[in-house]
């Protein structure tokens, strides 16, 4: 508290001198006019408000970084071995499951939440949407089981989806924002 006030009495001085060097003249033809309005509560607002702000943004930035370097590990551990399924089935293979226990080892120690995405197809589509969501259902399971608090994983299963550019049979994990 103390260091607060020594700078907002050292930035009001500052403040107090800048118009006093802008107003005066090396000529001295004319008089100098100086007006200075000091508030007494005002400078400690603005003061914590402009450092609350600061540490807001370097805290944004720092978590974001966090998340980044989070991805980036699982994107490794992906791109190494990919989590796939057999056609029409969801069960894990030893693989795989060496493939999640290395993706929770950066999850844990934060608190990042992530999103796990699977997909299925089927003629029928009933069935399609049931195998999706056994297959993100036990990818999370395996995750809860490596530690991942169940409430830091959701499950986007989609059966027979649109887009043609994801994998079927392969699950994608991915940083959210909670």
């Amino acid at each position: 508290m103390k260091l607060v006030k020594a700078v907002a009495v050292l930035a009001t001085g500052a403040a107090a001198l800048i118009p006093i060097a802008a107003c005066s003249s090396d000529n001295n033809s004319g008089p100098v006019a100086v007006t200075t309005t000091t508030t007494h509560g005002g400078e400690h607002t603005d003061m914590r408000s402009s450092l609350a702000t600061t540490a807001s943004s370097v805290v944004g930035s720092a978590l974001n970084s966090a998340q980044q370097a989070v991805q980036n590990a699982i994107n490794s551990v992906l791109s190494a071995a990919p989590i796939t399924f057999d056609k029409g089935s969801s069960d894990l293979s030893p693989a795989d499951v060496a493939t999640i226990k290395a993706v929770a080892l950066p999850l844990k120690g934060n608190d990042t939440a992530i999103k796990i995405e699977t997909y299925a197809v089927d003629s029928n589509s009933g069935a399609a949407d049931s195998l999706a969501e056994a297959r993100g259902n036990n990818v999370a399971t395996a995750l809860q089981n490596e530690g991942i608090d169940k409430a830091r994983i959701t499950v986007h299963a989609e059966g027979n989806p649109m887009e043609s550019n994801v994998q079927i049979d392969q699950a994608t994990i991915s940083v959210t924002t909670k």
